[in-house]
């Protein structure tokens, strides 16, 4: 039937113009437009028009995106444990007013500092644990009379770490952010799952739509050819005087109801057709909104017998969004770790291990002791000159070891040499005895967790739901096909018998075109009875889950 249906659209129905073309006939039904609808015609499957949706269809590719910025927001949190490098050189020019002339003879004390600093600092996912490497160079210079090297310079290499024993050894914020971001990489997965199964159920059902469409069409396309065929008949027995007149009007008057009808049929399949292509297209500009679709599956296979509560099992086992609550369970309790976690003391221990160098340019700069006392010195080495008597030593105040004497690379030979070592160690404590924020946030997580669970609950509910109304669908779908069945062979057996009797004149114009009535009636009931079948299959798929095992979908 509905690829007569076509056939007679793609031609503009000559059959039926044929049929109703005589002069003494009602008008005869003109070619019936279609907007935006070609001619030619795009066979369809069903599982093409699935595939069609997965590739096309923008509610899938926005979600699609959500999968993506989940992804990059799991890596953004997991950035907490890239490694920091900084470099801070910086410069100074330090003039200082002294009254000593100790610090300086002539009252101002000059320094000049030049720092080249390294650092690298490092955050570990191992209990908490940071690193840290301190590379500190200092180059300094100074007219203080004391400072025995000038220029030098200074190198420091620190090593150190810092454990958290109590709060943050277990869990941490940063921590906690990286699980519940890989939870939330895989509910947007989950999510993307649900809206594909959406997808697929609503094609499917927008497909089922479109089929019946076409069937109910072509029963008013029939409605038509039989309400022509019985005007046929009724003007004849007209002609020949068998019968009154006035019966040819009433056989007009259904003709014409059913030719608006059969109008209306056609109108109703091209927004069925629209509403196919809205699921299958994605760009406007798409040839295929110009084609005229058509169906090559027309029915489900029936094969489905499903045991209740097989199918609720099945369904709990399978439906993604249960997964979905429980992975926000899950995210839930990380963060009611933390929560429990905050309300114990803060205590860090820190280590560092330093090695150290120092090098410089011997000052040519008197010491000001030896300068008080070198005239005394010298009338002393005179006297001990004439009494012939050996001369006094210079006065010193020790000289510098040569491990100190040389340019930057003997200080940084002097870090690495290991004789310069420095540890130290410590405890940091912080405690708060009443500590209301993590009490709080421990309470909002525990009637969170409440909450989702009496979610699940009622997700659980209304899939157990939707699982029982798919089921029964099915079976009154099954029963209204049988029964739609039976009333059509019985409805066409009453229509052959009086159109018999009417042709013998035991019968009446109305009762003929009752009985017409009654067997499009019957077809039509068919053609929702099939619907209700295929649309119940679909969601039944839907219910226990197994949409895309049955479509043979699998999703990366």
């Amino acid at each position: 039937m509905a690829i007569i249906f076509v056939l007679l659209l793609t031609l503009g129905m000559p059959a039926l113009a044929q049929s109703t073309a005589a002069p003494s006939n009602p008008a005869p039904v003109n070619r019936t437009a279609r907007v935006g609808v070609s001619q030619e015609e795009r066979r369809l499957s069903l599982d093409e028009a699935v595939q069609l949706a997965l590739k096309n269809n923008l509610e899938i590719e926005i979600d699609r995106t959500d999968i993506v910025n989940a992804e990059q927001v799991l890596k953004a949190a997991r950035g907490v444990f890239d490694t920091v490098l900084s470099y801070k050189p910086s410069l100074a020019s330090i003039t200082t007013p002294t009254a000593s002339s100790l610090a300086a003879a002539d009252g101002k004390m000059a320094e000049h500092d030049f720092n080249n600093d390294f650092s690298a600092r490092q955050k570990t996912p191992w209990q908490g644990m940071s690193l840290h490497v301190d590379f500190l160079n200092q180059r300094q210079s100074s007219n203080n009379p004391f400072t025995s090297l000038s220029p030098f310079s200074t190198s420091r290499l620190v090593a150190g770490l810092s454990v958290p024993l109590l709060r943050n050894r277990a869990v941490d914020f940063d921590r906690v952010q990286i699980r519940v971001r890989m939870k939330q990489v895989r509910q947007s997965k989950i999510d993307f799952e649900v809206r594909v199964i959406d997808v697929i159920t609503r094609t499917q059902g927008s497909y089922w739509d479109l089929v019946a469409a076409i069937e109910d069409a072509t029963v008013s396309e029939d409605g038509v050819r039989l309400a022509q065929d019985q005007f046929d008949r009724s003007k004849r027995q007209v002609d020949s005087g068998t019968l009154a007149p006035v019966e040819i009007s009433a056989a007009e008057a259904e003709l014409k109801r059913r030719v608006d009808s059969f109008v209306t049929a056609v109108g109703q399949v091209t927004q069925a057709e629209n509403a196919l292509k809205m699921m299958l297209i994605s760009d406007q500009s798409d040839p295929l909104w110009g084609l005229r679709l058509t169906p090559t599956d027309v029915r489900v296979p029936a094969e489905l017998q499903h045991d209740l509560q097989a199918a609720l099992d099945e369904a709990m086992k399978r439906r993604a969004e249960l997964h979905s609550v429980d992975l926000r369970l899950e995210a839930l309790q990380i963060q009611t770790s933390l929560a429990k976690d905050s309300l114990k003391p803060q205590v860090n221990l820190t280590a560092n291990y330093t090695n150290s160098g120092l090098a410089g340019t011997v000052t040519t700069t008197q010491n000001p002791f030896a300068s008080l006392f070198s005239g005394q010195i010298d009338r002393l080495n005179q006297i001990s000159t004439i009494l012939g008597l050996a001369p006094l030593p210079s006065m010193s105040f020790g000289g510098i070891p040569p491990a100190f004497i040389g340019g930057y690379g003997q200080t940084v030979s002097n870090v690495f040499s290991g004789n310069f070592q420095s540890v130290d160690a410590g405890l940091t404590i912080e405690w708060t005895p009443r500590n209301r924020t993590a009490e709080a946030m421990l309470a909002q997580s525990v009637v969170a967790e409440r909450r989702l669970k009496l979610l699940k609950r009622q997700v659980e509910q209304g899939i157990a739901v939707e699982v029982r109304n798919a089921l029964q669908g099915i079976e009154t779908a099954r029963q209204r096909i049988d029964a739609a069945a039976a009333s059509e062979r019985a409805a066409k057996e009453k229509l052959d018998s009086e159109i018999r009797l009417f042709q013998t004149g035991e019968s009446t114009n109305f009762l003929v075109l009752t009985r017409q009535n009654e067997l499009l009636d019957s077809r039509r009931r068919t053609v929702q009875a099939e619907l209700q079948m295929n649309r119940a299959v679909a969601r039944l798929r839907q219910s226990t889950g197994e949409t895309l095992e049955a479509n043979q979908i699998k999703l990366n």
